[in-house]
């Protein structure tokens, strides 16, 4: 079978629709997956965090804006409202931009748009530093604070990869999420069948498209070849290799999974394998 992709379930339904009106053999399985996330940090006191490499003024200033909203807010969006205000009075307008831009075909020169996106990854690194301070703190909100945040624990995200677990501030988290996703597949010696796939699909589904599409051009290859006879698994494979077109190439690598292909034309009585040799049938 060829996986022509996972999906939530809202999104597997019209894709599997489609390609069963195609003609296509379609076989849709909810499948739980695990998706890990591992990131490292240092996590300490601030003044203990101002003696290493990685802190940056940028942090004071975002403490200070966290002292500035805390006691102000009574719920979180108000927090993060305030807080960001005290960051940047113009924050909104940056993030207006930002989702004009994303939502729609409207040009942005490349300085604006640079800056735009720049803008944006701070906010969202600067409430992230935030709503770990809270955390780590025990925060309350919309109530007197005191000392709280004069020396507080605050968390300096590093590159995974700098991780030394033998550095006492150091901390490594990892985030397992799972979730269900429905995995469609299809029969490989279906593919042919891309010819009849709605518009609609093609238009709004390209990558799924090309890949259905990619398989179907290697088996109209395979089966198209003016002679045949017999062959060894290793030359099949040889001749799962295509290459479309001459200005715009489409180059297609199938010979890892030639022996899959063979079977699902076998199961077509396209040909018949017999140990490590296909024959063709007449």
């Amino acid at each position: 079978m060829f996986k022509v992709g996972e999906y939530s379930e809202d999104a597997a339904k019209p894709i599997a629709s489609y390609l069963k009106d195609a003609g296509f053999k379609v076989d849709v399985k909810g499948l739980v997956v695990a998706k890990m996330d591992i990131t490292a940090s240092l996590q300490g006191k601030l003044s203990e965090m101002k003696e290493r490499d990685e802190f940056s003024p940028k942090y004071e200033r975002f403490l200070a804006a966290i002292k500035a909203a805390v006691e102000k807010a009574s719920t979180q969006d108000e927090f993060r409202d305030l807080f960001m205000s005290e960051l940047d009075p113009n924050w909104r307008e940056i993030r207006d931009k930002f989702r004009l831009h994303a939502d729609s075909s409207e040009d942005m020169d490349e300085k604006t748009s640079e800056e735009v996106g720049r803008s944006m990854a701070e906010f969202i690194f600067a409430l992230g530093f935030a709503e770990d301070v809270l955390n780590l703190n025990k925060i309350p909100l919309a109530m007197p604070i005191g000392s709280m945040l004069d020396d507080p624990v605050i968390s300096i995200p590093i590159r995974r990869n700098d991780f030394d677990p033998d550095d006492p501030v150091q901390r490594e988290r990892i985030d397992v999420d799972m979730e269900k996703v429905y995995e469609i597949t299809i029969d490989e010696a279906s593919a042919p069948f891309y010819h009849d796939i709605d518009d609609e699909f093609r238009d709004e589904y390209h990558l799924e498209f090309m890949k259905i599409m990619s398989l179907a051009k290697v088996i109209q290859y395979l089966v198209e070849q003016p002679s045949k006879g017999k062959m060894d698994i290793e030359e099949f494979a040889d001749k799962c290799v295509v290459d479309l077109g001459n200005w715009n190439v489409l180059s297609i690598d199938a010979s890892l999974v030639a022996e899959e292909i063979a079977r699902s034309l076998e199961k077509k009585g396209i040909l018949k394998m017999k140990g490590n040799t296909i024959k063709w049938k007449a």
